[in-house]
């Protein structure tokens, strides 16, 4: 047990020891912006635009919103077809590593991150709700749990991938688990 108990406190004191903790933002850099964007083209076209808007609540806990509209088409030979689907979401992320290189003889400058993400996003019932016979539209619900690494490009930007879990996925849902975004955030 006492073994078990060394390590952990070393990464504990790691994690939540990072430089740079009392540097405070001015209103205005409180505010980020950006947005994953995804562009497919041949048997299957999906394009996808996905802006977001965050505010960071204190240097590591940001807070944010965002919308997406997806066009889908399959040229499937049996059953072609093609949707839209919208909605928006809301997300809560925590830095808990801000510099995974620090200490390293490489500089990564790479951060790990947690992240709580709630989506409601607008489907047509003839593609995602079984038995495929109604017109009209439902809202699905998704509560998406994970995390990924961020990547600072400048003093404000930064590239993001993002893995995340449909804690609801079931055989209406858009997707399979895992979720895998790329964005960029400014």
């Amino acid at each position: 047990m006492f073994a078990f108990m060394i390590p952990a406190l070393l990464l504990a004191s790691a994690l939540f020891a990072q430089p740079g903790e009392d540097e405070e933002l001015s209103p205005k850099d409180r505010f980020f912006f950006g947005g994953n964007f995804s562009l497919m083209f041949g048997y299957i076209t999906n394009v996808e635009v996905s802006p977001l808007v965050g505010y960071y609540i204190a240097p590591r806990l940001a807070a944010g919103a965002g919308v997406r509209f997806e066009f889908y088409k399959d040229k499937g030979y049996y059953y072609p077809y093609q949707t839209t689907i919208y909605g928006g979401n809301i997300f809560t992320r925590y830095l808990l590593i801000k510099n995974l290189g620090e200490g390293m003889i490489i500089g990564l400058n790479t951060g790990i991150f947690a992240q709580v993400e709630y989506e409601l996003l607008s489907l047509e019932k003839e593609y995602f709700e079984p038995p495929y016979t109604e017109d009209g539209r439902f809202l699905d619900h998704a509560v998406l749990v994970g995390g990924g690494i961020t990547q600072p490009v400048g003093r404000r930007s930064a590239f993001l991938i993002t893995v995340l879990y449909n804690l609801n996925e079931g055989i209406r849902s858009p997707y399979s688990n895992p979720i895998i975004r790329v964005g960029f955030v400014f």
